[in-house]
């Protein structure tokens, strides 16, 4: 009884050895023996195009053996010219599934048996269908199934670029970055859309003309992909008196593919006074934060504008200059009765004898018009000519003249420059000169 136990114990450890050295050996089909085993170079069975791989053949307990390869389904793959050799090499042609058969021949006993292998050839792929980047930003794309280079290109070099993989946003937008392969002779592509964030709060510098005036600011995310999805948060701020912000949501809601939108309304104030507030919007995305700003008019009384040439130089040196009177709304008034004031800064800007510059300080038509004459260069920030209209001094506007190119007069802009001053000092020395000559000569004849 003892000596059956310790047989079935040897039996039982023989067998787990057996299995344990099996599975112990990588890349290699389990047979019996006189059985016929594949074994492969690389980590699968799974290729890419134009890649290739190791095929060797084993029959166990055998020492001669002829050997003999075949393909039985599928057309991935191709074999070397001779393959009646225990170890092939196979090459990956197209992308599909092929099954390779091993015909070994023990000649000893004549016993021959197969053995077959499945070999995947995968597809060349990019992992990211899709991906989203701020502008400045820059996203790694990452190729698969692949042994050789890969072209990439971009649909729209506006909204991004790529070199070797690695996608750099530009601007707001969206468009598709292509990967292509050649191996072969066979070129696959796979494409990556990528979004860049498109970012605006409207009404851009909308003006309301009547107190307790409500408008509607909508802060719009087109592309907001994962940086800016649907629940990112959103703050809203004013500046300024005129209004305030009377409602808003505090998150981006979806409003259609690609889009979301937060909206707030900005109310103007019960006296409707006159002026401007800025709104902004900051959102708070995921690893991105950005804000936009609007400005919103509060303009409930007349009110004037100036229109005319913004730069004068050497060939232009004088240019016509309009004020308007308008309603609140923006419409012109019909005023012929009001008395205009116009102030400019000497030095730089003259009158001209035009007849319409008679008539300068009379409003036709809620407009009047004076012809200006530029005299020197201004500075870069230029200077200002200004227009009001009655007593309203603290309400006059201005428009920003600058003046260019005029190489023969000060550049200053002043009436006392260095060449003029030198210009007197020379005059003053010939008269003095002179004076000091006549009074040398009448001396010299009276002696």
């Amino acid at each position: 009884m003892k000596r059956t136990r310790i047989a079935k114990a040897a039996a039982v450890l023989m067998t787990l050895t057996l299995v344990a050295i099996a599975l112990g050996v990588p890349n290699m089909a389990l047979a019996a023996a006189d059985d016929v085993t594949i074994a492969y170079s690389g980590s699968d069975t799974t290729l890419a195009v134009g890649e290739t791989m190791d095929l060797t053949g084993t029959m166990e307990g055998a020492t001669n053996v002829t050997y003999s390869w075949t393909i039985t389904s599928g057309s991935s793959v191709t074999l070397p010219s001779t393959t009646d050799t225990q170890t092939i090499t196979i090459t990956a042609a197209s992308v599909g599934a092929t099954t390779i058969q091993l015909s070994a021949t023990n000649t000893d006993n004549s016993v021959t048996n197969p053995a077959t292998i499945n070999i995947d050839v995968a597809a060349f792929s990019v992992t990211e269908d899709s991906v989203t980047i701020m502008p400045g930003n820059t996203a790694t794309l990452t190729p698969n199934n692949y042994t050789g280079t890969i072209t990439w290109g971009t649909g729209s070099s506006s909204v991004a670029t790529v070199s070797d993989g690695v996608v750099t946003a530009v601007a707001g937008g969206t468009t598709t970055i292509t990967a292509s392969y050649t191996a072969g002779g066979v070129t696959q592509t796979d494409t990556t859309t990528v979004y860049v964030p498109i970012v605006t709060l409207t009404a851009a510098n909308s003006t309301i003309t009547a107190a307790n005036t409500p408008t509607t600011l909508t802060l719009t995310v087109q592309y907001g992909g994962d940086i800016f999805p649907a629940g990112s948060a959103v703050a809203w701020s004013a500046t300024g008196s005129v209004g305030s912000l009377t409602s808003y949501a505090t998150t981006l809601s979806s409003s259609g593919a690609d889009t979301s939108t937060c909206l707030a309304t900005f109310t103007s104030g019960a006296s409707g006074t006159n002026g401007s507030s800025t709104i902004t919007a900051a959102i708070t995305g995921s690893g991105y934060n950005t804000s936009k700003s609007t400005t919103v008019t509060v303009q409930t009384d007349r009110y004037l504008t100036i229109e005319g040439p913004s730069s004068l130089d050497k060939t232009t040196r004088t240019g016509i200059y309009t004020v308007y009177l308008h309603e609140a709304d923006g419409t012109i008034v019909n005023d012929s009765t009001s008395t205009v004031h116009w102030s400019w800064s000497k030095s730089y800007l003259s009158i001209t004898s035009n007849d319409l510059n008679d008539r300068r300080a009379d409003m036709h038509g809620g407009e009047a018009h004076i012809e200006l004459y530029a005299r020197y260069n201004t500075p870069s920030s230029g200077t200002r000519l200004y227009a009001w209209i009655n007593d309203g001094y603290d309400e006059r506007v201005y428009h920003t003249i600058t003046i260019t190119g005029l190489s023969s007069l000060p550049q200053t802009g002043q009436d006392f420059t260095l060449p003029y001053v030198f210009a007197g000092l020379g005059g003053a020395l010939l008269i003095a000169t002179g004076v000091w000559y006549g009074i040398r000569k009448k001396r010299s004849e009276k002696a």
